[in-house]
């Protein structure tokens, strides 16, 4: 009688406890989209901007609050504007506040492919389906990167809208090529099988929708491009969607629990950097230096 207990007692712990332990791994997203090249803040009441100067503070508070955050950006922060000295100076200030990854928009190229292709070394660009000519040869960004936190290895990978260039003038749409997204995110996707995956993407709200619908691979994606304020985590199966809407106003943040590959629980909210916020003080000096150059662009 006394093995009969040990045995029930050993079957029942075999049915309770599951074949594969699943481990669980509490992960802070940070997250920006659509800066627009705003430099500098504004008394905007309705929908305060506060520009890089602002953000960079204030994601210097977010990351001392949370250390192994990861930031995230999925483009357009470069302005629509042709203006290579505001790229210079907008790039520098993204190399200051040290993103994770950086997904690529159309903007990133408004002032010329040869002026992204100065500083494509400068930050941690991601993008699974864009080739880009410079150089004298095609270039490819990374397809991908992987970053560790805790027992999580997460997978991250970006994609830009085959329509994303559409009313670019040909001198640009000549130098870039984009493949089908969903034929280069299988790719990704095989080869980050097993990671939690994140995708940066650059194809709009719908765009995104659909991909959840057609990758349950996916754990996350910051969207981008369309510009949409995303007020609460949209939930497509069991992938998050989010996008922090336009002019840079707002940094998500998404403090997650990730079990094995999925996010199973989560916070969620915005930080709106605004005027009476204190500046980054490197960014302040960048931005003073980017006024005395432009006023020598531009005497009076």
């Amino acid at each position: 009688m006394k093995k009969l207990y040990i045995y029930a007692a050993l079957l029942l712990v075999v049915l309770l406890y599951p074949a594969f332990p699943q481990s669980k791994q509490e992960i802070v997203f940070l997250y920006t989209n659509s800066l627009n090249g705003i430099l500098e803040a504004c008394q905007c009441a309705a929908d305060p901007k506060g520009g890089l100067v602002k953000r960079g503070y204030a994601i210097t508070q977010l990351k001392k609050k949370y250390p192994n955050a990861l930031l995230l950006e999925s483009g357009d922060f470069c302005s629509y504007y042709p203006d290579t000295l505001l790229t210079k100076y907008i790039i520098k200030g993204y190399k200051h506040i040290s993103y994770t990854a950086v997904g690529i928009g159309d903007q990133e190229f408004a002032a010329g492919v040869d002026t992204f292709y100065q500083y494509q070394n400068e930050l941690p660009f991601v993008c699974a389906n864009l080739q880009y000519f410079a150089g004298g040869r095609w270039q490819l960004p990374k397809k991908h990167v992987t970053v560790t936190i805790g027992n999580k290895t997460i997978g991250i990978t970006a994609l830009i809208d085959t329509d994303a260039f559409k009313y670019y003038p040909d001198e640009i749409v000549s130098k870039i090529k984009i493949s089908e997204p969903k034929e280069a995110l299988q790719k990704e996707i095989k080869n980050l099988a097993g990671n939690f995956i994140i995708l940066i993407s650059h194809l709009g709200f719908e765009k995104d929708k659909e991909l959840a619908v057609q990758f349950p691979q996916i754990g996350l994606i910051i969207g981008g491009h369309s510009q949409t304020l995303v007020k609460k985590p949209v939930k497509v199966g069991s992938t998050l969607i989010v996008q922090a809407g336009p002019n840079g106003s707002r940094i998500g943040v998404l403090r997650a629990i990730v079990t094995d590959t999925k996010i199973t629980g989560y916070e969620h909210a915005f930080v709106l950097p605004k005027w009476e916020d204190p500046d980054d003080p490197i960014i302040e000096k960048m931005i003073i230096e980017y006024n005395e150059e432009n006023a020598k662009r531009f005497p009076r």
